[in-house]
């Protein structure tokens, strides 16, 4: 009875030893999957959202080109985008205030980009001051005609054609977001990029959105 005892017991240990093995080995399984696949999904996460305050910006700008005979703003850069908030055409709320910035670069992002302390500075109040805008003063890039009147009647004769806000550069993992003057938006992927344009992401290359552009969706925004 003894032996009978020693034996069972014995294959209980085995079998236990078995079963940490086989935990051990789909833990391992499981944390190589997350490693690869949790970043992709956050960034897809931030690409929804990236594409969701775009979609809010076009409402404004849809409510202010109702206000003034279809027209679209004759600012330039991230005015052209910031125009219905100045006019009040955008509830002024920090919710909406935070449409302006990406979720890959926030709001205190941009801040500490641009060499300054929060403390004090509410996003209603920095967004309210006009005159300070600037280069990197938010995420995005806005509808920026060059100075070239045709690229202004380009935007009226097809808007689904022109870009009128995308991100400023490649914040992203794998794709840039921008948004025509349809209110569609879209995703450049940043493999289409390197293949097509011989951008080198992984040598340090960026997009710098603007006239000068090598992306042709990119060439009617800036983040001036």
């Amino acid at each position: 009875m003894k032996l009978k005892h020693s034996v069972s017991a014995a294959i209980r240990r085995g079998f236990t030893l078995l079963e940490m093995m086989i935990v051990i080995m789909i833990i391992g399984i499981l944390s190589t999957f997350l490693v690869v696949q949790v970043p992709e999904m956050l960034d897809n996460a931030n690409l929804t959202a990236s594409e969701q305050n775009m979609k809010r910006m076009f409402m404004g700008l849809t409510t202010w080109r109702q206000n003034h005979s279809g027209q679209w703003p004759s600012d330039s850069g991230q005015k052209f985008f910031l125009r219905p908030w100045k006019d009040g055409m955008v509830e002024k709320t920090e919710s909406n205030a935070k449409m302006y910035f990406s979720p890959a670069e926030s709001f205190e992002d941009v801040l500490r980009f641009n060499g300054m302390e929060q403390e004090d500075l509410s996003v209603i109040e920095y967004l309210n001051d006009w005159d300070s805008i600037g280069p990197g003063y938010t995420s995005y890039a806005g509808f920026d005609s060059g100075g070239d009147r045709e690229v202004f009647r380009e935007l009226k004769r097809n808007p689904g054609l022109t870009t009128i806000v995308s991100d400023a550069h490649m914040m992203h993992r794998f794709a840039m977001i921008y948004m025509t003057g349809d209110g569609v938006a879209h995703r450049m992927l940043k493999a289409d990029m390197e293949e097509e344009y011989g951008i080198d992401f992984e040598g340090g290359d960026d997009v710098e959105v603007g006239p000068g552009c090598e992306i042709k969706e990119f060439q009617s925004v800036s983040n001036n």
